[in-house]
């Protein structure tokens, strides 16, 4: 099911044997995993606001590394590494499955098992005798690639033992024909405006680069999303990438959606035209997963949605919508599916696990496998105007003029505010527009239709847009 909007002249399910993780975390704490040599650690009721060298610590008491031989980073090939005095929350580690990747040094303790070591020797190139590292020696003889030998592991295995961990980095990967439509989000019900200004965008940027927006709506009985407003956070894009950007309006973004009734439903991204089989990379696939993770607070069963939109032939857009399944969410939260630099349509497998597709094991996983599709229903009756500039595009400004034309422009105060990048730039001035008083009383005056806009406020907001009494 799809969608298309846009202007002519712009054309410028899971494995068997249940979830391994709740994800049910304390109030305010989150589950981080983190993968080392040894396998992947779920660390539960982390807070965001703790420092990385906190969360060393618990390492060294939880699982016998001591600090001085951890070294985290953000990404597999350790190029961004932590320091342990900054917060957890500043190095973007603050949502649920979030991953960190650890480095133990080949001469931790927790490497050796009595008086034996787990690394070994070898004979150079040029004779010499080398220590074998723990990769290597974990590559050839550990249970499974980066895991220690099964006697590092405990000193008895039975032949079930062997079975049943065995089977814990296993996956069959199937898609039964006719199973492709999601039954954890029954629709999407899309906002049209919002849609035409994205799309606009696109097209005075040719079209060239990728974009993503997050998706703030309602979620109906019957496990349907609606969609009322978007919003596109500071990215630095190209034509096969997205990168977002620290956001400082985050917590705003999220407050103020709060204030107006609505929670994140979703995401969006857009692409440069593709070939007619490729509908998501690697990249795309994984992002999906984790945001499906994080609104489902674990490997659960949620409506979040992932829309699709691309352009057509008349370079107007065209939207789909999906969700990916609980298996893949599974295998993302467990470190199993890594990016594909080779074939950005299939995600590759981590070589700790082992996958199997039509009763062989290989070495990626084809896209298609992972998606479900989601009905699209375009919105008649968009809840907000849609006058404001969007934040974070490129030659687009933001100013107390702008609130003015939006003002003037409709029958009320209280209607021209009802825009919700309106309403985020009013909370960048916190002093005057208090997040707490001031901002929920606006909102309601917004969402209720038996609610007026306090007549002070009235003329606060004139006096910020520079109006005169009369206008």
């Amino acid at each position: 099911h799809s969608l298309f909007f846009g202007l002519p002249w712009g054309s410028t399910g899971s494995r068997g044997g249940g979830n391994k993780c709740s994800g049910m975390a304390a109030l305010g704490s989150v589950m981080l995993r983190v993968r080392s040599q040894l396998g992947i650690w779920r660390m539960s009721g982390v807070d965001p606001g703790s420092t990385v060298g906190e969360l060393m610590q618990r390492i060294t008491a939880e699982k016998g590394v001591p600090t001085e031989h951890q070294q985290l980073s953000k990404d597999a090939s350790h190029k961004q590494p932590l320091s342990p005095s900054s917060s957890l929350r500043a190095a973007g580690l603050a949502s649920n499955g979030d991953m960190l990747y650890l480095k133990i040094d080949a001469d931790a303790q927790v490497f050796h098992s009595g008086q034996e070591s787990r690394t070994s020797k070898k004979i150079g190139a040029d004779g010499s005798i080398m220590a074998v590292s723990f990769e290597e020696a974990t590559a050839e003889n550990g249970f499974r690639p980066g895991m220690p030998r099964l006697r590092d592991i405990k000193g008895t295995w039975t032949l079930t033992d062997f079975l049943e961990m065995d089977e814990q980095f296993t996956y069959r990967v199937k898609k039964d024909k006719g199973q492709n439509v999601s039954e954890m989000c029954t629709a999407v019900t899309l906002d049209g405006d919002c849609l035409n200004s994205f799309v606009t965008y696109l097209q005075q940027l040719g079209w060239n680069q990728e974009r993503v927006a997050f998706l703030y709506g309602t979620v109906e009985d019957d496990k349907s999303v609606t969609v009322h407003a978007i919003y596109e956070p500071p990215q630095e894009n190209t034509p096969e990438r997205f990168q977002l950007e620290d956001d400082p309006r985050a917590e705003q973004v999220e407050r103020l959606a709060d204030m107006l009734n609505l929670k994140k439903v979703g995401w969006i991204f857009a692409h440069p035209p593709r070939e007619e089989s490729f509908l998501f990379s690697s990249q795309e696939i994984m992002f999906a997963a984790l945001q499906q993770l994080e609104a489902a607070d674990g490997i659960e069963e949620t409506p979040f949605v992932t829309v699709r939109c691309h352009a057509n032939e008349e370079g107007h857009g065209e939207f789909d919508a999906y969700q990916v399944t609980l298996q893949c969410m599974e295998m993302v939260a467990e470190g199993a599916l890594d990016e594909n630099p080779k074939n950005r349509g299939s995600c590759a497998v981590s070589p700790t696990f082992t996958a199997i597709v039509e009763a062989k094991a290989v070495s990626s996983v084809e896209n298609q496998f992972f998606l479900l599709n989601v009905p699209v229903k375009h919105s008649t009756q968009p809840r907000f105007r849609r006058m404001f500039p969007d934040a974070n595009r490129i030659g687009t400004q933001q100013s107390p003029d702008l609130v003015k034309d939006c003002v003037t422009s409709a029958g009320s105060t209280a209607e021209g505010l009802s825009d919700f990048n309106l309403l985020l730039f009013l909370m960048d001035f916190k002093d005057m527009f208090s997040w707490e008083d001031d901002m929920p009383r606006i909102c309601q005056a917004i969402t209720d239709p038996d609610a007026t806009l306090d007549a002070g406020y009235d003329l606060l907001i004139r006096g910020f847009a520079g109006m005169e009494l009369g206008d």
